[in-house]
């Protein structure tokens, strides 16, 4: 193929809004005032007349252009009548071609846009070609047993993850090296996202953040759906109690506070009638004590989420 001039096919008009019918587009080489042969199909068999006008729509025809001798173009447009619409050069001939542009590309595989080990998240649970469920189950060769994807396309995926993360599982025991392994028919142990969310490393190439600072290695796990508190983790908080006290009535007789002058002859200390009777105590406190509240059990500590499958791709 060759390439197409961007103008093929559109119309052009005047400030009016009316299509200016027979304008004039002229090609030259860029930078010059030499005039390039254009054609009329992509196999570039047919030539168009230099100038090429428009018709009675003021619609320009389809333009194809040889990109070999002419990478770069100059255009200049004018009205039938000769007036310059505009003049433009230096620009580039895109698009494929025989020549210097090179071969036309094949169709683009839309599997592989992605990169061994890019993950993705689809709104169902289905399989996806070119793609493995991070399950926690595991791929390997085809006669690996593997419970996800037993198949050699998981070699890429398998050595990728073996290399990168030093904790993979292999079943059978991590050997000397992931395309050993993979021969031995061991199976990988997938990463496992169900029921949780990624995070972004808390280094990332940069100082820590310190928001998650245990995150810093490849598959590290944190967090809890549930959380019972610790009494440490329990604010600090008082429980208001009045306690005034109380006095007791002494159903026994008191000594009084008599002095020794005050005292008969032969009287005693410890007759009866020199003690008082009901003579309060002091005050005391009552010794109440707290119960405990709450009933101990653990609190949802999952934020809002809307469950999807994750995938990675092999």
């Amino acid at each position: 193929m060759a390439g197409y001039w961007p103008q093929s096919r559109s119309q052009i008009h005047d400030q009016n809004g009316r299509p200016f019918i027979g304008a004039k587009a002229y090609f030259y080489a860029g930078g010059t005032t030499t005039p390039i042969t254009v054609y009329r199909d992509s196999s570039l068999a047919v030539p168009h007349t230099n100038p090429v006008s428009t018709d009675g729509n003021g619609t320009f025809p389809g333009v194809f252009f040889d990109d070999d001798p002419a990478s770069f173009y100059r255009v200049r447009v004018t009205t039938q009548g000769g007036v310059l619409l505009y003049d433009d050069d230096g620009i580039p001939v895109i698009g494929p071609s025989t020549g210097g542009g090179g071969t036309p590309p094949t169709p683009v595989d839309p599997d592989s846009v992605f990169k061994t080990g890019d993950m993705m998240f689809r709104y169902d649970f289905a399989l996806r070609t070119g793609f493995v469920r991070l399950n926690g189950r595991s791929i390997g060769s085809a006669t690996s047993g593997a419970a996800e994807r037993a198949n050699s396309d998981t070699q890429p995926l398998y050595e990728y993850l073996w290399n990168g993360d030093p904790n993979i599982v292999i079943t059978g025991g991590r050997g000397g090296s992931a395309a050993a392994d993979f021969a031995a028919n061991k199976p990988l142990v997938l990463p496992s996202y169900r029921g949780r969310t990624p995070v972004g490393f808390d280094t990332m190439g940069n100082i820590a953040a310190g928001i998650l600072p245990g995150a810093v290695t490849i598959g590290w796990e944190g967090g809890d759906d549930v959380h019972t508190l610790t009494v440490a983790q329990i604010p600090s908080h008082p429980h208001p109690i009045t306690d005034n006290g109380h006095k007791h009535l002494n159903p026994y007789k008191q000594p009084l506070n008599i002095a020794d002058a005050d005292r008969g002859s032969g009287s005693s200390i410890f007759s009866l009638d020199q003690f008082a009777e009901n003579q309060e105590t002091t005050t005391a406190t009552t010794g109440i004590t707290v119960n405990p509240a709450g009933g101990g059990e653990s609190h949802n500590n999952v934020q809002p989420s809307k469950a999807v499958c994750v995938y990675m791709r092999l």
